[in-house]
């Protein structure tokens, strides 16, 4: 078989793209196909897309092929001019009313071809990064609950709770279309502010729903996870798979950036050592470090690098105290994690929130925080 198109190389910046099959996403970007929706939602209320698209930089023609793709910080700037112009604050839920698997491009095939769900999220999680480079997914199953996180790490998105609004919306959506309507959620927590009418999302999810969390996960009984998928193709499932992992050939030359997505995928839940990842990465502690340094990284300064995304998306779009924020990141103390996000950024943690929480209120205390 003949070998697939190369990476996209670096693009400038607001760069558009359609990422057909073998090509991967840049940093930064997404495919559009999880949020086709959004015209003919502002439509359905009345409300012009083009001239939001315009202000946003955002063409609305990219919005009729699923495999275009643009930064989310541009989709991010549209979301958040479509809230202020509709005033519906839970957008981001009616974007994703009728998006199904097949909008995720190859990888949606390929969950489709599962054996069975458990196959499929553990795909989800592999493959994401084909549709989107500016989150991270991640399953976890503990003692019969399992627990599927999705973490934005691209920092300065604009619209986050309208974003994460969406991406467990779509995993509503997958996962009844492959256990049958019958499944719902135990719990449903979000990342993002309160909003004002969060009944309307406990009757979306058909479940209790948390705001302001330190993680946006869908939780639910590890037994869902057995369900088989009667109607996958097995050979289907062997070329769409042979398809994808031609890509990560492609993609295997850029070795750090193969431990800062294992190091996101995993950071937001337990402690990330350097162990843990060799172990991930099937090979020695000390062939690691050495990889790294001949890619001119560390181990440490890769986690560093991580923790300060994490740090950043947890201080901006939840309402955590900088001492949940410490104990979700590891830190032995707040104080420690002010000292070093303080390192990382030039101000405080409190400060940061102060100057890039959106919708954050201007208090005469506020100026004398930013000049910490």
């Amino acid at each position: 078989m003949s070998r697939l198109p190369s990476p996209v190389p670096d693009l400038p910046a607001g760069a558009f793209f359609r990422a057909g099959l073998g090509r991967s996403l840049p940093h930064g970007y997404m495919r559009i196909g999880a949020a086709m929706a959004v015209p003919d939602v502002l439509r359905g209320l009345e409300v012009d897309p083009e001239p939001l698209c315009r202000e946003a930089g955002v063409p609305l023609a990219l919005f009729a092929d699923p495999d275009n793709c643009l930064p989310m910080r541009l989709l991010g700037r549209l979301l958040l001019l479509a809230v202020a112009a509709t005033r519906r604050t839970d957008l981001g839920l009616m974007a994703v009313e009728s998006v199904s698997a097949s909008t995720l491009g190859l990888v949606g095939f390929l969950l489709k071809q599962a054996p069975d769900v458990r196959t499929a999220l553990q795909d989800l999680v592999h493959y994401l990064h084909y549709n989107d480079r500016c989150a991270v997914p991640l399953l976890e199953v503990k003692e019969g609950v399992a627990t599927f996180s999705y973490l934005i790490i691209e920092p300065d998105i604009e619209a986050t709770d309208q974003i994460y609004d969406g991406a467990l919306g779509i995993l509503r959506n997958l996962m009844r279309a492959l256990c049958g309507p019958r499944w719902a959620p135990t719990l449903v927590t979000l990342s993002r502010p309160r909003p004002a009418n969060p009944g309307r999302y406990e009757r979306f999810f058909g479940a209790p729903v948390t705001f302001d969390a330190e993680a946006t996960t869908m939780i639910f009984p590890e037994s869902w996870l057995d369900t088989p998928l009667p109607h996958a193709d097995p050979a289907l499932r062997r070329l769409l798979k042979e398809q994808i992992e031609l890509m990560e050939e492609e993609e295997a030359g850029d070795f750090p950036e193969k431990v800062r997505r294992l190091m996101r995928a995993c950071l937001i839940t337990r402690a990330c050592t350097i162990d843990e990842i060799s172990a991930l990465l099937q090979m020695n502690r000390r062939t690691l470090s050495r990889r790294l340094e001949g890619a001119g990284t560390t181990f440490r300064a890769i986690s560093s690098e991580i923790q300060y995304e994490i740090a950043r998306q947890l201080i901006e779009n939840t309402a955590l105290s900088m001492t949940q924020i410490a104990l979700v990141l590891r830190f032995s103390e707040a104080s420690a994690f002010t000292r070093a996000f303080r390192q990382w950024s030039g101000v405080s943690p409190r400060a940061w929130r102060i100057r890039h929480r959106t919708g954050a209120r201007t208090e005469p205390a506020a100026a004398a925080v930013l000049h910490e």
